[in-house]
């Protein structure tokens, strides 16, 4: 009972401050005289600084469900050679951002959708909005998931109810600051996870050490229950995953949306790549290098019995509990649970303040501006911003599998958004491309991936395509190709929509 007390107090503590976060940038707002300024809710006034940038991105990505469940569940599936399923997919995505940022910060626009209706007109911006409202709801949902799944049992909750204590802490903060909160709240965020996946890489490299057990990344790689047995051990996923995964994560996290908030959100085109930069740091360290320790840790401590995963692990999602439940106090615990907290919490508010920019910001205000007040169009952008955690909590109620989640939710990024995104800076790009590339890039990937999970595409496409289950996402960015060339062929009416040729104001550094 006295350990249960311990730890809804750190819940209650923790919930505590980030809703405390969230209230005092509502009331600074007030006294500003700007509580009522959508673009102050939505963008933090575009005045981040390169730590800010750095660490909201860095908390985002260093998730439940991302660095913590899912990237140590693939050490422990795979070995080493994991890091091509998550950590390096990830670290050449923020080469991109770097590269990059001068660019995408080319015009004043804020959200994607924004940038295509500048471009190509408003149809584009309400085409392309729904498919990000699908991804972020998905994330959002699948991190509630993870954390409910590894928290439930501590507070001795049913795990429904862990679910909507998560949704309704991180829907109130939200609530109050809106992205200032999101980004705010992510720098604290970023230090509790930070101590939380380091202590956890101390716990399992601890308990290898009490059971003598010996950690050789070699050995264990080729024990682990899903490595590839005719790959060398660095290629242990085997090279048609590998292949697939690039293609299905590099293109969409290329124009990843809140990256890409972010670095709009910088005050100048420095600090936005400072903190890309300083998450691309972060992420080789806590997405990539700890979370390998921990599935190491779990190989060793938890084998696979030929090709078998212990149930306790529930094929590897419950690393973590276990961890914290064989090696680790009750005083412990409960530290650990304030960070489970803020890694879930800091890619949630993420993933919802995603989905609310796009329902609010870019399908509903747009319509709205000349018919409502600022004061009623900033309360309704709240309610939206409550609205889009809940939807992400009733998503999280029928969540089974993460490795679906990732794969079909990046892969609509990378059919559905990264062409149309790219192809606004070119300036032979014309709206009817537009239309096609995201129409068929969405629904093609949608139909291909109900066809794909079904078996009914594993009789015509190769070998080495099919074993991976992922050949949807391939012909899903084929449609969208076929699309945009589609589109292409339409007759051009009325004046050419003109080239991006302008340049954002820089603030001086």
């Amino acid at each position: 009972m006295n350990e249960r007390i311990l730890y809804w107090a750190g819940f209650l503590a923790y919930s505590g401050l980030v809703i405390g976060i969230g209230y005092s940038i509502w009331r600074r707002s007030k006294q500003q005289g700007t509580v009522h300024n959508n673009q102050s809710y939505w963008a933090a006034d575009r005045n981040l600084s390169g730590w800010s940038v750095g660490l909201s991105i860095s908390a985002s990505m260093m998730s439940i469900s991302w660095s913590c469940v899912y990237g140590v569940q693939l050490f422990y599936w795979y070995g080493v050679g994991a890091a091509w399923l998550l950590i390096i997919p990830w670290l050449l995505t923020m080469l991109g951002f770097y590269l990059l940022t001068p660019i995408f910060r080319k015009m004043a626009v804020f959200s994607q959708p924004e940038l295509l209706e500048k471009r190509f007109g408003s149809r584009c911006r309400q085409l392309l909005s729904p498919a990000l409202i699908l991804v972020f709801t998905v994330w959002g949902g699948a991190e509630i998931y993870a954390a409910g799944l590894t928290i439930s049992p501590f507070l001795g909750l049913p795990l429904s109810i862990t679910l909507a204590l998560i949704a309704l802490v991180v829907a109130a903060y939200s609530f109050f600051g809106g992205f200032g909160a999101v980004v705010s709240t992510d720098k604290i965020q970023f230090l509790l996870v930070a101590g939380f996946i380091t202590i956890m890489a101390g716990l399992g490299y601890r308990g290898a050490l009490q059971h003598s057990l010996e950690l050789n990344p070699w050995l264990l790689t080729q024990n682990a229950p899903r490595s590839q047995p005719d790959s060398v051990w660095w290629l242990s996923p085997g090279l048609s995953l590998i292949f697939i995964t690039l293609l299905a994560y590099l293109p969409g996290w290329l124009v990843e949306t809140d990256v890409w908030l972010r670095i709009q959100a910088a005050r100048n085109h420095r600090e936005a790549r400072k903190g890309v930069l300083l998450a691309a740091v972060n992420s080789l360290f806590f997405v990539g290098f700890i979370p390998m320790i921990i599935g190491l840790a779990a190989l060793a401590l938890y084998p696979a019995t030929d090709g078998a995963i212990p149930p306790r692990l529930q094929e590897g999602a419950f690393i973590f509990g276990a961890l914290m439940q064989d090696f680790s106090t009750p005083l412990l615990n409960m530290v650990l649970g304030v960070g489970l907290l803020a890694a879930s919490m800091s890619t949630v508010d993420t993933c919802g303040n995603v989905v609310a920019l796009s329902v609010s910001y870019d399908i509903l205000e747009p319509r709205l501006k000349n018919r409502w007040s600022p004061a009623r169009r900033n309360a309704f952008a709240r309610l939206v911003s409550v609205l889009a955690i809940f939807l992400a909590f009733f998503y999280a109620l029928f969540t089974e599998s993460l490795w679906d989640i990732f794969y079909l939710s990046s892969g609509i990024l990378t059919t559905t958004v990264f062409l149309p995104v790219i192809s606004a800076f070119y300036s032979g790009t014309r709206p009817p491309m537009i239309y096609g590339a995201i129409s068929s890039g969405f629904l093609g990937t949608l139909t291909f991936y109900f066809l794909e999970s079904r078996g009914k595409l594993s009789g015509w496409e190769p070998e080495w395509l099919s074993q991976t289950g992922l050949g949807y996402i391939g012909w899903g960015f084929l449609a969208a190709l076929v699309g945009f060339f589609l589109g292409s062929l339409v007759p051009e009416e009325g004046k050419r929509v003109r080239p991006i040729t302008h340049s954002r104001k820089e603030p001086e550094a």
